[in-house]
């Protein structure tokens, strides 16, 4: 890409004064290439966050099949755009396009919260993390390796299409999202009414219209109460989980190959964790006490690196704490999710309808999720990583403590026969 393109210059320019201004450091390193990809990131979070509540709503009336077809051509869209980004700005336009058409994370919690029971419901949302998790693992390394075979230099006569050295690892996303189109379209079946014949409303047998008012706004208190709990999360979480890259080159001096099986080793875990343990113990022992254990963990988690890890130089101990951010990565997210769709209820009010209900809790998270970098890496910088991650886990024994006291486990909604 042309270092000249005006819109990447004015990123780097900004970049490079805050770099002058908040870490004292003048010279181009791989620090800036970190904070490109943060800000970049946090746009495609920006961007979800304004359209999972409409993604959402549009599945409760739609359907979530035709809506998930329609987000995922949009991702194919996008990558076709990729395609063929020889320049910056249209390489910007590809993650536009693609925040914007991001629909299968929420859509997929929505279609398993429609097929699954409250005794089964974490089970099958923990397939989803399990999934993901396992995404996250081995994608940047596939990419990485497609990324290395330029198409350009390859077959120099195709160059012409506008074709760049990264075009090979576009295509290959556009070729696997084409076939997820070919699979959604062939064999997802619609969900939306699945259960709606088999869970009757859970005042079906209250007539007193102001119990049922009652109901509505407690179910709507509890949602709005959970959504900020995982705003709150998800911004300190993604801060430190964003700040890591910092901490092992400038604490440990990693290099890429030990950076990335730091981030394999936190992603495997978080899958047998999630395959194994929420899978088996969530509605045992109830999703919010699961959520506290994996808050608490990042509590743990943190301090570990804060107070061991980073003062004593110590690879044990960052590994100690990594082992607990995995855990806080299979548990909180997907628990939450959990007890949100429990209290989901379109036959008492629409605004309790799944999909709306779950696309407004995502849109939370990716608020958070946006903003959590920026300001984690700010306080990184300007207070150094002790008080950084020392900062992240006091905040998680805060979190912890609110979720204990102030958040309730819905109660059991009728078993099916």
């Amino acid at each position: 890409m042309n270092q000249a393109d005006t819109l990447l210059g004015s990123l780097m320019y900004y970049i490079g004064h805050f770099k002058k201004n908040v870490i004292g450091e003048t010279s181009v390193s791989r620090v800036d290439i970190v904070l490109l990809g943060g800000v970049l990131g946090s746009l495609f979070s920006l961007l979800q966050s304004l359209v999972a509540p409409l993604i959402g709503r549009l599945s409760d009336k739609y359907g979530r099949r035709k809506v998930l077809l329609i987000t995922t051509l949009g991702n194919a869209l996008s990558c076709l755009v990729w395609v063929f980004a020889h320049d910056f700005k249209t390489f910007v336009l590809f993650r536009v396009v693609g925040g914007l058409c991001e629909g299968n994370v929420q859509l997929s919690n929505a279609i398993i919260s429609d097929i699954t029971t409250p005794e089964t419901r974490s089970k099958g949302l923990a397939l989803i993390g399990v999934a993901f998790a396992i995404a996250f693992t081995f994608g940047p390394a596939t990419g990485a390796f497609f990324a290395s075979k330029d198409l350009s230099a390859l077959y120099p006569d195709i160059a012409a299409w506008g074709l760049h050295p990264y075009s090979y690892a576009a295509f290959i996303s556009l070729a696997l999202v084409v076939v997820e189109i070919v699979y959604l379209y062939f064999f997802l079946e619609e969900t939306i009414h699945y259960r709606k014949h088999q869970e009757p409303p859970e005042t079906s047998a209250q007539s007193n219209n102001t119990k049922r008012d009652q109901m509505i706004r407690q179910k709507i208190r509890s949602l709005g109460f959970l959504n900020w709990i995982h705003l709150g999360f998800i911004f300190i979480f993604s801060g430190m989980e964003y700040t890591i890259t910092f901490l092992t080159f400038d604490i440990f001096d990693f290099n890429n190959m030990q950076q990335g099986k730091l981030l394999g080793f936190i992603g495997i875990l978080s899958a047998l964790l999630q395959g194994g343990y929420v899978r088996r113990m969530a509605y045992k022992v109830g999703e919010k006490r699961i959520v506290i254990q994996g808050v608490a963990g990042c509590a743990l988690g943190l301090g570990s690196i804060a107070f061991f890890a980073i003062g004593r130089r110590s690879m044990p101990w960052l590994y100690v704490g990594a082992a607990f951010l995995a855990f806080t990565s299979a548990t909180v997210v997907n628990c939450l999710t959990a007890l949100v769709s429990l209290h989901c209820d379109q036959e008492l009010n629409d605004q309790l309808a799944r999909g709306h209900v779950l696309g407004t809790f995502r849109a939370y998270g990716q608020i958070g999720r946006a903003a959590g970098p920026v300001a984690a890496s700010t306080f990184y910088w300007i207070f150094g990583s002790t008080h950084c991650y020392g900062f992240g886990c006091i905040t998680m024994v805060i979190i912890t403590m609110v979720i204990s006291h102030y958040v309730q486990q819905p109660k059991p909604e009728e078993k099916e026969n």
